[in-house]
């Protein structure tokens, strides 16, 4: 007779209280699933590596049909991670996407060496949660950090080292997203007041009128620039933009030298984190010196949004002149959208008949 129970990890709640019939265990939590009992004379008291109680009585099935699933092929722990690297280089992913993915392997390495942890199939459920919790970092680190090792984990699973994506079973903790609000137009000039030269009046100007990210604006060509208008395809998503700039903006650009036939390099580096950390690092000066806050360039982006909505302009338009789809830019930009504001304010106004009078 083959039993299925949960086997509770330290940390949970349920640890230490009596166990219950099956079906008081089946949704208490998500630790792992364990199966003991004997069938045909073989004994069993293992971890089924699974969470979800439906698979675990489709492998107790299994087992009792005489079909017990294979063990996962044993692969050692350097082994998986160097394949992964090879894999994740052989998609010739961006330098710092890179990085963050050799951290994690090394992490992970390390936590096996301390662990005694040799073979890949030796990690369970329990290891996984010990691993996770002791990253230390702000929420969308380990959110970010969480989400690279269940690809990782993925990578293995697909091919069969693992019998489970453990890091699938940890959820990731809760990131509140602050949307950044535009700049006012007063802080925009007391912004552009404090540039020590022409090419740093351009640059202000260019995020601020074109909506640019940072990135793209800091390794604007020459080549991308004619007559009035701005062309390019954004770092980001790949996406096309053309954007008109004012006479200004065009004068500034005209007058200034353009080293290796670029408007705004700084240094030698093309490297296009290395010359957007710079600028940034530029822009938040300014912005401390004038009393903004917060100093984030990316509020440009953010005012020329707000401004075109205000004015009536589609979310198809907006979404067009920034690179973005229309859906995000309904779901970053929508209280400044002046027709769902409009009808909203209208709403509202209903509510004010009749009249209320004070009762005495």
């Amino acid at each position: 007779m083959l039993t299925l129970y949960r086997r509770h990890i330290a940390c949970c709640a349920e640890n230490g209280k009596p166990r219950g019939t099956p079906s008081q265990e089946k949704n208490k939590c998500t630790c792992p699933i364990w199966i003991q009992g004997s069938w045909h004379g073989t004994t069993y008291r293992q971890s089924l590596d699974v969470n979800g109680w439906g698979k675990a009585e489709k492998l107790k099935r299994q087992i009792e049909d005489g079909r017990e699933p294979q063990p996962p092929k044993n692969i050692s722990v350097d082994e998986a991670v160097n394949a992964y690297l090879t894999y994740c280089a052989s998609r010739q992913l961006a330098s710092r996407t890179l990085s963050k993915y050799r951290t994690l392997a090394a992490r992970f390495q390390d936590f096996s060496s301390l662990n005694g942890l040799r073979d890949l199939c030796e990690w369970t459920q329990e290891h996984a949660d010990a691993f996770c919790a002791g990253w230390r970092g702000r929420r969308i680190t380990l959110s970010k950090t969480l989400e690279y090792a269940r690809v990782m984990c993925r990578f293995w699973h697909d091919r069969g080292w693992v019998q489970r994506n453990w890091f699938k079973a940890i959820k990731a903790p809760p990131v509140k997203d602050n949307p950044r609000l535009p700049f006012g137009n007063e802080e925009v000039q007391r912004i552009l007041s404090r540039a020590r030269d022409d090419r740093e009046l351009a640059f202000l100007l260019t995020l601020r009128h074109t909506g640019l990210r940072i990135g793209d604006a800091a390794l604007l060509k020459t080549s991308q620039v004619c007559d009035d208008r701005i062309y390019l395809y954004t770092t980001k998503a790949g996406t096309p933009v053309s954007v008109v700039i004012p006479p200004n903006l065009v004068s500034l650009l005209k007058a200034l030298p353009t080293p290796g036939g670029y408007f705004f390099l700084r240094g030698q580096s093309l490297h296009p984190h290395t010359t957007s950390d710079s600028w940034r690092k530029r822009f938040k000066a300014i912005c401390k010196l004038v009393g903004v806050s917060p100093a984030h360039p990316h509020r440009m982006r953010h005012s020329l949004a707000a401004d075109l909505l205000s004015q009536g302009a589609s979310v198809e338009d907006v979404a067009a002149i920034l690179g973005n789809s229309p859906a995000i830019v309904a779901k970053h930009y929508s209280q400044w959208i002046k027709s769902r504001q409009d009808r909203l304010d209208s709403i509202v106004a209903a509510t004010w008949t009749p009249k209320l009078v004070r009762v005495k």
